[in-house]
Formats: C-alpha cells, sequence, structure tokens
C-alpha cells in the first residue's frame, strides 16, 4: 500500500474514533460497546457496516463524504445494532429483512436524539419507526411492499420500493448487486472471509460483545431520566426488552426459545409449497414464511400445579414478541377442556386459571388435533398425567416444573424442565 494511501487511512481512523468518543456523550450508557468495538478502514464494503464480534468495517470514500455531526449519527447508528443485538435477533427470519426493520428504528431514533431534520448520508427513513418493533415493520414492509420506500443500500442507496428491492418469493435476495452491500449487518461468515486470520477469536469476541450490549441497555433504563434515554420511549423501549431476552436465560429458557423459533410458520407463499397440498394431484398449496403466528398451549390445571403455572405462562409470554407470536391459544384441561381461549401474549402474565381438578390432558391434546391449523403445541404439566400415546398430529414441547419427578418420557415430544430463578 502506498505512504500516501496509508497516511489517508490512518486520518480515516483516527476521525472514526473520534467520531465514536462523540457518541458516548449523548449516549454515555453506550460506553463499554464504543470502548470494545473495533475498527478496520476496508474498501472491500461500499460504506460501513458491523459485525457481531464487534469489529466495525468503513469504506474511506464515504467516510470522506461525511460531514463531522453525520458520522457521529452514522457510527451511532452502528453501536446500536450492537446494543440492539440485531445480528442475533434476526435468526429465525430473514436476516436482511430484518437488518432494515431495526435501521428503520435506530434512524428515527437518532433523528430525535441527534436533533436531525433529515437521515444523513441517504440512510432508510421511516418516519415514527421508533414507536414500532421490527417485527411490526417487517409485517408493514411484507403488506405494504409495493408502497414502502426502500433503499438499494442501508446508507448511500437509491430510492426504490421494498417489493422491487426484495425479489419475490427469494427473501435476503437483493434485486440488483450483492447482497453484503445492501446491509450494515454483517454476518459472521463474511468476517472469516474478510479477516481469515482472525477467525480463532471472533466467537468469543462476539459473546463478549453480547455482555457489554446486557450492560448497556440495564445501564440504559437505569438512566432512564437522562438523555440519550429519550430515543427508547414506547416502540424504541419495546426494543430493549426483547434484546435483553435472550441475555439473561436459564438453560431451560433457551431450550424453549430454541423450540419456538423452530416451529414458528409463516405467511403464506407459492415459492414454498404447503405440505398439506401434497395429496391434491390438481393444484399446489400455499407454503409459509415466518410472520406473526399464533402459538397453541395446552395447560395442566391439576391441583398439583397451581405454583407453577404463573411461571411458565410469564416466561412464555416473554418469549412470544421475539418469535412473532401475535396470539395464544390456551386450552385449559383437568379431565376435561375447561376453557378454550385466545389472548394476547401480554395477558399470561396475569391470567386467571381455574380448575385444578383431575390430571388427564388427552381432551386438551386431542380438541387440538381436530384442528389442522394447528402445528406446534407446548403442554405445561408436571408429568403426573394421562395423555394420548400415539404421537400427536403436531410438533410438541412438554414444559415441567422443577419440582416434577424424572420418570416422565413420553414416547414423542420434546421434555424441557424449568428451574428456580
Amino acid at each position: 500500500m502506498a505512504a500516501a494511501a496509508v497516511l489517508s487511512n490512518n486520518a480515516t481512523l483516527a476521525r472514526i474514533q473520534k467520531g465514536l468518543r462523540m457518541v458516548t456523550v449523548p449516549f454515555p450508557h453506550l460506553s463499554g460497546l464504543v470502548a470494545a468495538a473495533r475498527v478496520n478502514i476496508d474498501e472491500r464494503v461500499p460504506t460501513v457496516g458491523v459485525f457481531a464480534s464487534g469489529r466495525m468495517v468503513a469504506n474511506p470514500a464515504f467516510v470522506a463524504k461525511l460531514k463531522d455531526n453525520e458520522l457521529v449519527f452514522v457510527l451511532a447508528h452502528e453501536i446500536l445494532h450492537l446494543a440492539l443485538r440485531t445480528h442475533d435477533r434476526a435468526r429465525g427470519s430473514d436476516p436482511m429483512q430484518f437488518n432494515y426493520a431495526h435501521d428503520y428504528i435506530i434512524n428515527d431514533m437518532l433523528r430525535a436524539e441527534l436533533g436531525f431534520q433529515h437521515i444523513p448520508a441517504g440512510g432508510l427513513d421511516m418516519p415514527g419507526a421508533r414507536e414500532k418493533s421490527a417485527e411490526q415493520i417487517l409485517i408493514e414492509m411484507r403488506k405494504n411492499a409495493s408502497q414502502m420506500p426502500a433503499k438499494t443500500r442501508v446508507f448511500d442507496g437509491e430510492s426504490t420500493t421494498v417489493r422491487r428491492l426484495f425479489q419475490p418469493g427469494e427473501e435476503g435476495k437483493i434485486q440488483s448487486g450483492n447482497p453484503n452491500d445492501a446491509g450494515d449487518v454483517l454476518g459472521g461468515s463474511l468476517e472469516k472471509q474478510l479477516f481469515p486470520k482472525e477467525v480463532a477469536e471472533q466467537e468469543a469476541q462476539s459473546d463478549a460483545m453480547k455482555e457489554l450490549a446486557a450492560k448497556a441497555l440495564s445501564l440504559a433504563k437505569a438512566m432512564g431520566a437522562m438523555k440519550g434515554m429519550r430515543g427508547f420511549g414506547s416502540g424504541g423501549e419495546s426494543q430493549v426488552v426483547n434484546a435483553l431476552r435472550g441475555i439473561y436465560r436459564t438453560p431451560w429458557e433457551m431450550a424453549l426459545q430454541r423450540w419456538l423459533e423452530s416451529v414458528a410458520p409463516g405467511e403464506r407463499t407459492f415459492t414454498r409449497p404447503s405440505r398439506r397440498g401434497e395429496a391434491c394431484a390438481d393444484g399446489v398449496l400455499a407454503g409459509r414464511r415466518r410472520e406473526g403466528w399464533m402459538l397453541n398451549i395446552v395447560l395442566d390445571t391439576s391441583g398439583s400445579m397451581s405454583d407453577d403455572i404463573p411461571r411458565a405462562l410469564g416466561a412464555i409470554a416473554d418469549f412470544c414478541d421475539a418469535a412473532g407470536v401475535d396470539q395464544v391459544r390456551l386450552v385449559q384441561c383437568d379431565t376435561a377442556v375447561t376453557a378454550d381461549d385466545c389472548v394476547d401474549p401480554a395477558q399470561l402474565e396475569n391470567f386467571k386459571v381455574s380448575g385444578y381438578g383431575g390430571s388427564d390432558l388427552s381432551p386438551g391434546m386431542e380438541h387440538l388435533a381436530s384442528d389442522p391449523a394447528v402445528r406446534a403445541v407446548i403442554v405445561i404439566t408436571d408429568g403426573d398425567i394421562e395423555y394420548p400415546r400415539a404421537a400427536a398430529p403436531y410438533s410438541v414441547l412438554w414444559v415441567l416444573p422443577h419440582s416434577a419427578g424424572a420418570g416422565f418420557n413420553p414416547p414423542y415430544g420434546r421434555v424441557v424442565r424449568m428451574v428456580r430463578g
């Protein structure tokens, strides 16, 4: 590399490091993440991006075009991706679309906090996005794809629409160009490709950034009255809560989340044929692409469950947002189905349960088996029950309280056990 280019890159790096220090003025709770971030000047990326490991890559030509306050905006944007754990939350959804959804939210937050009338660097712009969750924006992107404005890149992009940006039926495939050029939330495989000599440290660095993200968001909540926290109001605040979920989890809660994500369905699309339509010789039914959905729960309301039901329902309610669950169908059963209610996930945290009779969940599980739309069911029980011996026509997760005996080994489904928090 020529000496002049080295000097230019060093000057760019120094300017970015100064800009990162300026980020901590309006956002002091991000100081730990800022200190741990590592910056590489790299012409292989078109603008700027960040990896889960905390590595930030920036194109020197792009940085040179930014005014100092615009650079602070862009750098704060990338640090907020780390704080909100965009890399992890995108799992189970299309990564590029989730990247765009968080970009809308972060940019709207920063516009209010940093006093910008317009999003700098040609960034994605959705006024009011900070009042919404990423999941809400994803649904809007899919329902209003032809009308919703977007950019061919999250920074320095050309104006287009969501429908033109993502080719129908191929989520995350950018209509033109390299997908890695469109987003700023960069994947681990790309980091290994660009920086092969540092692969061994990548996972440990990502884990360290998750811990710093947890501390940053906890500090942000504690500093609610200070400048820098206002940007997390309403819809932004739901992002903080969602990001904290997934950090402080017991093993059983992690198993529950993995199961929820593995069974989450999506909207119908003919690019993924439905398995229910395989028997049809003269037509094809639409398959599913992940979106909001209904979670089915069979609740054992026998007397021995009275102390454990609230905690299990509260934990499941916490996970519903991250899994895209917009409704919960709660079937209560002792020796018969005593209730079949559809509720919002938030209602589970203060849900009235009645019954507390015998212990035969067969009626409840058979009740859901008669509904062809049911694909997955959580059964909350202490295991001292009767249940159908034949495998159910849906995925089953058995959730047992910590006090349950060790002898419950059903011939189908997966069993997880709660532990004391």
